[in-house]
C-alpha cells in the first residue's frame, strides 16, 4: 500500500500539535492523570496472576508512569522498562527496573537502565505490557513518534501472549489521524477518565 507525502505530513502534524499540548500539561494536572491511570489499572485490571509487567519511563509531558511503578513494587510485581537494543536499530529490549537500577540517557535522549543480559525479559514472558502512544482513535489504533518501535514488538501480542495497554490523556483521542497498514489497534487504551475496551 503506498502511502502519499500528504499522509506522513498529516500524521507528522498531529505528533507535533499532540505533543505540543502534552508539554502544556501543569505539574498539578500531570499528577492527577497518574493518580487516576494508578487507581484504574489497581482497581480494573486483573493483576493477581500478573508477575512481569513492562512499561516505559515517562518523557516529554507522557502519563508519568512513578506512582505506578511504586504502586506495582509493593504489590511484588517485576517492572521492565525499555532500552534500544544494542546490536538491532530500531529495536527495544525490555530490562529489570529495581529500586536501586542505575539509568542512563541514551542517544533518543531517554532513560533507560544500563544493559545488564541476566536483567532481559523475553516477549512471551511478559503478562502486561503499559504502551505509550501520542494520539489514538476510537478504534484503538495508537500513533507513536514515529520510529516504529512499539509497532514492532505488539504487532504479535496474540502469539506472545501478553497484553498490550495504551496509556494517555483524554485529550490525545482524536480520529482525525490516517491509518497505516502497520498500525496495530490496541484491545485496550486508560485514560485518566476512562478505560477504553475492544477485547
Amino acid at each position: 500500500m503506498m502511502m502519499s507525502k500528504m499522509f506522513f505530513l498529516q500524521r507528522k502534524k498531529i505528533r507535533h500539535n499532540m505533543s505540543k499540548l502534552r508539554r502544556l500539561i501543569t505539574a498539578k494536572q500531570q499528577q492527577f492523570a497518574a493518580i487516576q491511570i494508578t487507581k484504574y489499572i489497581l482497581d480494573k485490571i486483573e493483576l493477581s496472576n500478573v508477575k512481569n509487567i513492562a512499561l516505559f519511563l515517562s518523557i516529554d509531558g507522557e502519563i508519568d508512569t512513578y506512582p505506578l511503578i511504586n504502586q506495582l513494587w509493593n504489590k511484588q510485581k517485576n517492572i521492565y522498562v525499555p532500552a534500544l537494543h544494542p546490536l538491532i536499530p530500531n529495536n527495544l529490549i525490555f530490562i529489570k527496573y529495581e529500586k536501586n537500577t542505575h539509568l542512563v540517557k541514551n542517544k533518543l535522549k531517554f532513560l533507560e537502565p544500563k544493559i545488564n543480559h541476566t536483567k532481559i525479559i523475553i516477549l512471551k514472558n511478559i503478562d502486561i505490557m503499559l504502551v505509550p502512544l501520542v494520539a489514538f482513535n476510537d478504534k484503538g489504533y495508537r500513533l507513536g513518534m514515529g520510529g516504529g518501535f512499539y509497532d514492532r514488538i505488539i504487532k504479535n501480542w496474540k502469539q506472545d501472549k501478553f497484553l498490550p495497554i495504551g496509556l494517555a490523556y483524554d485529550f490525545q483521542l482524536t480520529n482525525s489521524f490516517p491509518i497505516a497498514n502497520w498500525d496495530i489497534p490496541l484491545p485496550k487504551i486508560l485514560t485518566p477518565s476512562k478505560l477504553w475496551q475492544w477485547a
